[in-house]
């Protein structure tokens, strides 16, 4: 009955180990899964604290998803596929990194939904907007957490770029 046990144990721990290191490992690709552009659209920032950037402000904005970012920066040349939406909050207004300048932190949450479907991603994570206008002007990286339709189960990695004259480009790594 010993040996019986101790075999069964055996056979139990080398299945428990074949299955662990045979398990699909999930990697970030290195090139984007897609990217999209965005032109900023309208910006709200409501000060709900003390006057100028502070604790517990809030930011809203959305702006129009674009396939491509057209030669001429004209919007109108451009196919629109979907709406950019989300918003921050201001968790660290005049936050000191020792290198003598203002960053301010805040805690985002971003949405792409494409116009022809129900397909949407959903990223949050928290940035340094690094200059006192608290405008995004540095390169920034968040998770993404979730999505819908061909996105479900997908998650993965946004970075937003920005391209100048309004332009954003947002470049998708997601799981498959």
């Amino acid at each position: 009955m010993q040996t019986l046990s101790r075999t069964a144990v055996v056979i139990l721990l080398g299945a428990a180990a074949v299955g662990y290191t045979c398990a699909p490992s999930r990697t970030l690709p290195t090139e984007p899964t897609l990217t999209v552009f965005c032109h900023q659209g309208n910006l709200v920032r409501a000060d709900l604290a003390t006057p100028g950037p502070s604790h517990g402000d809030l930011t809203t904005w959305w702006a129009n998803m674009y396939a491509d970012l057209p030669a001429s920066g004209d919007p109108a040349d451009s196919p629109q596929i979907g709406i950019a939406s989300g918003f921050n909050v201001t968790t660290s207004p005049d936050h000191e990194l020792g290198d003598n300048k203002q960053h301010e932190f805040r805690v985002s949450n971003f949405n792409l939904r494409w116009s022809d479907s129900e397909d949407q991603l959903v990223w949050s994570g928290l940035h340094d907007y690094a200059n006192e206008g608290g405008e995004l002007i540095n390169t920034c990286q968040r998770p993404i957490i979730g999505g819908t339709g061909r996105f479900l189960g997908r998650p993965g990695v946004a970075v937003v770029i920005p391209e100048g004259n309004d332009w954003f480009r947002i470049d998708l790594f997601l799981l498959d």
